[in-house]
């Protein structure tokens, strides 16, 4: 199979494979495939899981909450906030999960928070209008 270059991009950084066969991911619309010289697309992944392949066969899954994918120039791209990479399905999904409830931790945390702060700002606002 003629290989194609795979980049994959998060806020912690990059990684790139240069001799990747195919690909498997998830859009709106269902899962579909890439191979080498797919004609030019762009495509919202769903959260989940997707995969690829190089040469010697061996799958290896990426598990992300959504991204943008772009395929061009045979080269495929993923632009993702976090994602999780490993041969173990498994062990991939359940870090995928254990990231998304420390961030809905985190955001329940900010909002509390700010809850309070504007629980506080409108009673010194009374205490003002008052005096």
């Amino acid at each position: 199979m003629t290989p194609f270059t795979l980049n994959l991009l998060d806020g912690q950084g990059s990684q790139r494979f240069n001799q990747v066969t195919r690909f498997v991911g998830t859009d709106r619309t269902g899962a579909f495939g890439i191979l080498a010289r797919h004609a030019p697309m762009v495509a919202l992944l769903r959260h989940g899981l997707a995969r690829f392949s190089e040469p010697e066969g061996t799958w290896r899954y990426l598990s992300l909450p959504g991204g943008v994918l772009s395929f061009s120039d045979n080269t495929l791209t993923i632009v993702t906030v976090r994602y999780f990479l490993g041969t173990d399905r498994a062990q991939i999904v359940a870090q995928l999960e254990a990231d998304m409830a420390n961030t809905d931790s985190e955001i329940h945390h900010a909002q509390a928070t700010l809850a309070e702060i504007e629980q506080s700002l409108m009673r010194r606002l009374a205490e003002m209008s008052r005096g």
